[in-house]
C-alpha cells in the first residue's frame, strides 16, 4: 500500500516561509525602485534617447564611498558600483596607470550601465562610446577600421575623405 512519509520539522518550514517572505519583500522593493526611476526619467526628461540615458552617476554616498541600494538610476550591483567608485577615485587623483577599463561579465549584468555611470561622474570632457561586438567582428568591415571610427567618435574628430 501507501508508505507514510515523515512530517517535516515545523521549525524548518517556518524558516523557509520567513526566507521566502524576505526575498519577496526585497523583490517588491526593487520593483518599486525601478518604477520610481522610470517615472522620474519619463516625467522630467521625456522619452529615453539611449538605453542608459537615465543613469546620472554611480549612486555612491560621497563621504564613505558606499553604494546606496537605489540611486542615480542604478539599482543593485552594490559591490561593482563601489569598485567602480574606487577606480573613479584613482582616475581623479591621476593614480591610474592605464587609459581604459575592460568590463567582463555575462550579458545583462550591468557592465555598460556602470561604464556609463563612470563617464557621467567624470564629466562631459570624458567621451563615452558604446561598441558592439558584432560590429567589431563583422565580415564587411575590418576590425581596425571599426576601432578607428570609434576612437574618432570618442575624440570628436571628423575625417572628410576626398576622391581624386
Amino acid at each position: 500500500g501507501k508508505q507514510k512519509r515523515p512530517l517535516q520539522d515545523t521549525e524548518t518550514m517556518v524558516e523557509k516561509d520567513e526566507e521566502r517572505a524576505a526575498v519577496k519583500a526585497q523583490a517588491q522593493e526593487n520593483i518599486a525602485a525601478i518604477e520610481k526611476i522610470h517615472e522620474q526619467s519619463a516625467g522630467r526628461y521625456g522619452s529615453r534617447v539611449t538605453a542608459h540615458s537615465h543613469i546620472k552617476g554611480l549612486g555612491l554616498i560621497s563621504s564613505s564611498g558606499v553604494a546606496a541600494p537605489s540611486a542615480s538610476g542604478l539599482v543593485g550591483q552594490l559591490a561593482a558600483r563601489e569598485a567602480a567608485g574606487l577606480a573613479l577615485e584613482l582616475i581623479r587623483t591621476r593614480k591610474m596607470a592605464g587609459r581604459c577599463m575592460l568590463f567582463v561579465g555575462a550579458p545583462g549584468t550591468g557592465k555598460t550601465a556602470i561604464a556609463h555611470a563612470i563617464a557621467t561622474e567624470l564629466g562631459t570632457r570624458v567621451p563615452f562610446c558604446t561598441m558592439i561586438g558584432s560590429e567589431v567582428y563583422s565580415q564587411e568591415v575590418k576590425k581596425s577600421e571599426v576601432l578607428m571610427e570609434n576612437f574618432r567618435r570618442a575624440i570628436g574628430l571628423r575625417v572628410k575623405e576626398t576622391k581624386e
